[in-house]
């Protein structure tokens, strides 16, 4: 057994195949419902940290059943992290990778088989944390933003502790993917935050799901009506599972790509103009996209999964006026995929990569150090009907490719294993060096690293797309 006596608390660990320790279900904070986070302070008796705690409140999704999550070990009482350490003493203070799960901010939880931290921790040679946060009503009701406090309220825990684990606190990247990628973008923008992190990793963020103080008000006025009560002194009054039925009550009769239950733009926590804050942020920052990322959806939807030119063209028109023109261009750029995987890549780009371009082109405008990349390898799985979707990337940065479950996602081969350990390798190189294995994003000609079968740098990916879609952004700004 080893045990760790920290300034909040003494934790003993779990040993992971001899080579790294495991602490699980470290309580850092406490809250009331609908309530900011206050910092915990243990009494003196040592804490065994073998066992994950309780998961946020939420209804389990697709991906989120498929990677094993259910709800039985959901709980209000949930604001927990994980620490993965190598076992064997460093004479040096080892960076920390802070990492921040995804799920549209109504679900996920640190205990996903696939955020396990061990082989990262040992691969990266670093300290690896991961942590749960409030989602949905319970983290995001109007402009509260009690999500986000809880990752900083977190991020301040691992400042004040992480240095007996063996981590450094002034090297920590933060790290996440989808809604964690957002949080990521969003922390880079909070004015509490920064003194408690050093660099920023975005994986497939969902910037466009940001909220502002009109759109959280209409989420309030929804949910009020979907739980049926008056105020929101009422909704205190509810039980857990009946603020989760209004709550997807409220997402289902949303017409956005979205979910409201976001951060909020609310001159407090965050900036009423958070991108360009974000923008402003001169600590190193990485960001990047997969593929095909929403073929994760359009691939299971049966209304869109199946269609022909004519039918992507129909679908196309309820996403933008000049259908057909994009259909041309799509069709140009992605001459091998079929109709609805037309479809996917558009959204793809509508949902995830504009936005990253967009803020890569604007960091390097305001000369703030970033890295491209682009996740492009095709899971071979469900007939190679994923291609590189959303979240397909996640195993292979934690180096969690032979994980127990991963082989549903991403199949098992000699590729995977290389693809995992040029994942793992480009993530602990921004950890340690703060800066990846290729350069530094510049708009003339986009170096962009490429994760695939044949990993490689290319300069000005998609030349097409990218002059379409800055072209849609000044359009949209004007």
């Amino acid at each position: 057994m080893t045990t760790v006596i920290s300034l909040d608390g003494s934790f003993v660990a779990q040993s992971q195949d001899n080579d790294v320790l495991a602490y699980k279900g470290i309580r850092y904070a406490t809250a009331d419902r609908f309530e900011p986070p206050i910092a915990y302070r243990p009494n003196d008796e040592p804490y065994e940290a073998f066992e994950y705690g309780s998961s946020p409140m939420q209804t389990p999704g697709m991906l989120e059943l498929l990677l094993g999550l259910t709800e039985e070990n959901n709980n209000e009482d949930c604001l927990f992290l994980n620490i993965y350490t190598p076992a064997k003493n460093s004479s040096e203070p080892l960076p920390v990778l802070f990492w921040i799960y995804g799920g549209a901010f109504v679900n996920g939880s640190s205990s996903i088989a696939w955020y396990d931290g061990s082989n990262l921790a040992r691969s990266a040679n670093a300290v690896v944390v991961t942590i749960n946060y409030r989602l949905g009503v319970f983290g995001f009701l109007g402009s509260t933003n009690l999500g986000l406090l809880d990752q900083i309220c977190a991020l301040k825990w691992v400042n004040r502790n992480i240095a007996a684990f063996g981590g450094d606190p002034e090297n920590v990247t933060i790290f996440g993917e989808s809604a964690g990628g957002a949080s990521v973008v969003a922390l880079l923008a909070a004015r509490d935050a920064q003194p408690y992190f050093a660099k920023a990793w975005a994986m497939s963020p969902s910037i466009g799901q940001y909220s502002d103080i009109e759109r959280s008000k209409q989420q309030v006025n929804d949910l009020l009506v979907h739980a049926g009560v008056s105020s929101e002194q009422e909704l205190r009054q509810l039980s857990s599972s009946a603020l989760l039925i209004a709550q997807q009550k409220v997402i289902d009769h949303s017409n956005e790509q979205f979910s409201a239950f976001a951060p909020t733009q609310d001159d407090v926590v965050l900036p009423l103009d958070l991108l360009d804050a974000a923008a402003k942020n001169p600590k190193p920052f990485v960001i990047g996209t997969n593929k095909d990322e929403s073929r994760l959806w359009v691939m299971f939807d049966p209304n869109e999964n199946q269609l022909d030119e004519l039918g992507a063209v129909k679908a196309l028109s309820t996403r933008a006026a000049n259908a057909s023109d994009i259909w041309s261009l799509y069709k140009s750029s992605r001459p091998t995929y079929g109709p609805s995987q037309i479809v996917a890549a558009y959204d793809s780009d509508a949902n995830f990569r504009k936005h990253a371009w967009n803020l890569l082109k604007t960091r390097e405008e305001n000369a703030c150090p970033s890295w491209s990349y682009w996740f492009t390898w095709p899971s071979p799985t469900f007939d190679g009907l994923l291609g590189s979707c959303h979240a397909l990337d996640i195993p292979f940065f934690f180096a969690n490719e032979a994980i127990a479950g991963a082989d549903v996602i991403i199949g098992s081969g000699e590729t995977q294993t290389m693809l995992s350990s040029v994942a793992a390798k480009s993530l602990a190189q921004f950890a340690h060096a703060g800066e990846p294995d290729w350069p530094r994003y510049k708009t003339n000609d986009r170096p962009t690293y490429v994760f695939d079968e044949d990993c490689r740098l290319e300069q000005q990916p998609d030349d097409d797309l990218y002059d379409y879609w800055i072209q849609v952004l000044v359009n949209e700004t004007s």
